[in-house]
């Protein structure tokens, strides 16, 4: 079963994650599905902007905790994978919107953080929740977030893991509008248009300028890379893991 559903109208590429069961958590296929769907929008002509949403009233809630595990050479394989979803949303030919309604947590934030605007509506949560696992911030986040509400306000988010509310992402910068519920993918569309006006030579040559501007986003993908596999195969992310999948299996 495909775990990413796709709908083009009107020049707009509609990508929804749809994992409803684990929040839109990034597992093998979705992350794949992901990868190849922007791939292919990059060369289609017909395809103007990307609006990346969640179902189920969840937008992504993180990496597929399950199914990591310290093997390196897989967690490298899957690392790759998602650096291609980062290189195609942050320096692609194709400007993107996230449409992010619900939890946003750990990559979910780092996934919508990728695209060029962040559209949100009043439920949304964001928060970089890496070390609640013991891991790092993924999917250039401490590249993108920066970027985004400046170095302090990055730190604070970063460092403390605190669940940021839609209202104050609106007030600082982190969500370039909030909506209310039923109005969000109307409103993510529409600043998808706007983004789509410009011709599609101009468009990538200006998103591979601003990739290019303050630092190589290549080097702080390797760095990232490596920090991650290395605290993959650490007693504190060993226990970390245990204890949330033990949380959720009290859930159940």
């Amino acid at each position: 079963m495909k775990e990413l559903k796709r709908e083009l109208a009107d020049g707009i590429l509609c990508l929804t994650l749809d994992v409803p069961g684990k929040k839109n958590a990034l597992t093998d296929v979705l992350r794949a599905e992901l990868r190849d769907a922007l791939a292919d929008a990059q060369d289609n002509r017909e395809v103007r902007a990307i609006v990346l949403c969640g179902a189920a009233g969840s937008f992504c809630s993180g990496g597929d905790i399950s199914a990591m595990t310290g093997d390196r050479e897989v967690a490298r394989k899957r690392m790759t994978i998602l650096h291609d979803v980062v290189r195609f949303l942050i320096a692609g030919s194709k400007p993107s919107v996230a449409a992010v309604a619900g939890p946003a947590f750990g990559a979910g934030f780092s996934l919508a953080l990728c695209c060029d605007q962040i559209v949100a509506d009043d439920s949304a949560k964001f928060c970089a929740s890496f070390g609640r696992v013991g891991l790092p911030p993924d999917l250039a986040l401490s590249w993108t977030l920066p970027r985004r509400v400046g170095d302090g306000a990055a730190r604070r988010i970063l460092l403390t893991a605190k669940v940021v509310e839609a209202e104050e992402a609106g007030a600082i910068g982190l969500a370039d509008e909030v909506v209310e519920g039923a109005d969000l993918l109307d409103a993510a569309r529409e600043r998808a248009m706007e983004l789509a006006a410009y011709t599609m030579e101009s468009k990538a040559h200006l998103k591979a300028l601003l990739a290019a501007s303050g630092g190589s986003l290549d080097e702080l993908l390797e760095q990232e890379m490596q920090s991650y596999i290395t605290l993959l195969n650490s007693e504190e992310h060993r226990q970390a893991r245990e204890a949330f999948l033990s949380k959720a299996r009290s859930k159940d």
